[in-house]
């Protein structure tokens, strides 16, 4: 099976996070889940391999690097120990070249790839954004994923720019931290972002809507 097909999603799909045990379990509970779970591996380092089959839905695995918000872990040697039970691995930008060898390792598995920059500081000029996407597409990712932090309207239609332009290349999963992050995950689904995030429970930054939030808010 190829990894474009592999990585196949269905449209604007509502991901859940998982990142605490406690996450988990109800995880391993829900009724409704969303399309996916992402697994944030950097915050649950007692995961275990049998645990995964409760989830009943396709994973994201990712291991956060510290400077976009992630927990220090021993992060290739996570990744590759999950591989093989994911649908989507999710690796920085700036990572490329220190987990190149899980990318490599995602395309022989016919896992998805994502390529993702996160800035809790600021929303960048929109040729930064095109440059970091132009980056992602070289490295031949399945689906580019952007959350920055948007706390003036300038930000968040900067980030519509931004989707809006990009996402007929190559799927885009664009979301804002911040003032306009909650108005972000409602508007940009509409606009064709590939992925909307929600934490299950416990939001990890200001301006996250949890997937109850979410759901309460529109028919998700």
């Amino acid at each position: 099976m190829s990894a474009h097909h592999r990585a196949k999603i269905p449209a604007c799909a509502l991901v859940g996070v998982i990142a605490s045990t406690d996450e988990m379990r109800l995880a391993t509970r829900m009724r409704a889940p969303p399309d996916l779970f992402e697994l944030r591996l950097d915050h649950l380092p007692n995961l275990h391999e049998s645990e995964l089959s409760r989830l009943r839905r396709p994973l994201i695995i990712t291991a956060r690097h510290p400077a976009e918000g992630g927990k220090r872990c021993n992060r290739k040697n996570l990744l590759r120990k999950f591989l093989p039970y994911a649908k989507f691995v999710d690796i920085e930008l700036r990572s490329m070249r220190d987990l190149r060898e899980v990318w490599v390792e995602a395309r022989r598995l016919a896992v998805g790839c994502i390529c993702s920059v996160h800035d809790f500081k600021r929303t960048p000029e929109l040729p930064v954004l095109r440059k970091q996407f132009s980056r992602s597409q070289k490295a031949n990712a399945n689906v580019f994923k952007l959350v920055t932090r948007a706390d003036s309207l300038r930000d968040l239609l900067t980030l519509f720019e931004f989707l809006w332009m990009q996402s007929s290349l190559i799927p885009v999963c664009v979301m804002a931290v911040g003032k306009f992050g909650p108005i972000s995950r409602l508007l940009f689904r509409e606009a064709g972002s590939a992925l909307i995030y929600a934490p299950l429970r416990h939001a990890l930054y200001d301006g996250q809507l949890t997937l109850g939030q979410l759901r309460r808010h529109r028919d998700f």
